[in-house]
């Protein structure tokens, strides 16, 4: 059994404010693309959306995608993801956890990182790092990591659904606040795996994202 966990609960701040989930790319927002993805292989779509959306969308996308629901989001990324887990319950088999601001993995990918998460647990895809990263102190170096030891996480994540669900307990109980879900699953001990990213799977963060967004669609499409 695959659940999917949509994270859309963003307001979109630095993207003329308006919410990621709802962003267009080619004529249809970042929701769709997501989604059309997903529907097909997904038994339950959990689509996370900010407060106030949900009522109105769920019933919007009801009408075309029967496995979805749409729940209200948090503060933070973490409490939103954690929403969609809640209501999962007591599923069981593979939870797909992704962010609706990448609108471009791939079915391969996908593929790569079920089949790592039904073997491991966990598995997260990857890209190496192309910039030198400095550790800071104010505005000063503190240190210079080495690079060759290091890379970049993006989502999809996919973990077996009970290993997931008892990161987030703990985390939860232990008020801990990380920057993405493997990092819950590294604290309970489990070992994460990685496979290869794709450099195209960007996150849509800045109005100049939007740019190389449209010309990555634009291609695709040809």
């Amino acid at each position: 059994m695959i659940s999917v966990i949509l994270a859309g609960g963003g307001r979109g701040k630095r993207i003329n404010n308006t919410p990621k989930a709802f962003i267009k790319i080619g004529g249809k927002e970042l929701l769709y693309h997501c989604l059309e993805k997903f529907c097909k292989m997904a038994y339950e779509i959990v689509v996370v959306l900010p407060a106030g959306y949900e009522e109105r969308w769920e019933e919007k996308l009801r009408k075309s995608y029967r496995n979805v629901r749409v729940v209200a989001g948090g503060t933070e990324r973490q409490d939103s993801v954690k929403s969609g887990i809640d209501f999962l319950k007591n599923r069981s088999g593979i939870t797909i956890v992704h962010d609706i601001a990448r609108p471009f993995f791939t079915n391969a990918m996908l593929r790569r990182l079920i089949e790592g998460a039904t073997k491991y647990g966990a598995c997260i895809p990857y890209i190496e790092l192309q910039d030198t990263v400095k550790e800071v102190d104010g505005l000063f170096v503190r240190g210079t990591p080495d690079r060759q030891k290091m890379v970049q996480i993006q989502t999809p994540q996919v973990f077996k659904t009970t290993l997931l669900r008892n990161a987030y307990l703990k985390a939860f109980k232990e008020k801990f606040y990380g920057s993405d879900d493997s990092v819950l699953v590294e604290r309970t001990g489990a070992r994460v795996h990685l496979v290869r990213g794709s450099r195209e799977n960007m996150k849509l963060t800045y109005p100049e994202d939007l740019l190389l967004a449209r010309n990555i669609f634009k291609n695709r499409k040809e």
